[in-house]
């Protein structure tokens, strides 16, 4: 990220169980309280992935998708925009993943990277039943809190189709509104439920 200090933001176990659908484009950054670019997830199988061919349901990324800032400043999050991607980039050959992976591979994506998985269609017949992973996300010790992320009932009236007002997903506020109501917004923070991770030699200062 070519920051000077790190954040631990979320960690996340994903369990897609056999007929699970696809799950849809969508950016991390855009569902994070943060109001930054310089944020990334590592995705961490906790078994074997196969190839997508053979049932695999690892992630899907769009090439150069994080530096495209017109798609999430000009469309909703269920902006129908994000079903011509193709069309978007010019070509599907943009999309692109990084199957098989074995335990002990992960892939690594920005913030603002477009990604998605496959639905699980287990028929008995290919390499993977149940999956999980791990995704662990990190951000800039100096990205600060947007002031509307700490409104979380005006978030959950949003994620319930309530309310037209937000200006991003909120699948992930469960992860941040326990503590994003405690800090004060738009300036540097500190708080014990998104410690500062890197570098070491801080942490023992």
């Amino acid at each position: 990220m070519d920051v000077q200090s790190v954040r631990l933001y979320q960690d996340s176990v994903f369990h897609k169980r056999v007929q699970d659908g696809p799950t849809p484009w969508h950016s991390d950054a855009r569902m994070a309280p943060f109001d930054t670019s310089n944020m990334v997830t590592f995705w961490i199988p906790l078994q074997h992935i196969p190839e997508p061919k053979k049932g695999g349901t690892g992630l899907l990324f769009v090439d150069k998708s994080h530096s495209d800032f017109a798609l999430p400043y000009w469309n909703a999050f269920d902006s129908k925009e994000y079903s011509r991607l193709d069309t978007r980039y010019g070509s599907e050959q943009m999309i692109n993943h990084h199957m098989p992976l074995n335990i002990g591979d992960l892939t690594a994506h920005a913030g603002w990277t477009l990604h998605c998985s496959n639905e699980n269609d287990y028929d008995g017949t290919s390499d993977q039943q149940e999956r999980y992973a791990l995704a662990v996300s990190f951000v800039d010790t100096k990205a600060e809190v947007r002031q509307e992320a700490q409104d979380i009932k005006k978030l959950d009236d949003a994620y319930g189709g309530n309310s037209k007002d937000s200006l991003g997903d909120n699948e992930d506020r469960w992860s941040f509104k326990s503590w994003v109501v405690e800090v004060k917004p738009r300036t540097y923070f500190e708080h014990d439920l998104v410690p500062i991770v890197w570098p070491t030699q801080d942490l023992n200062s």
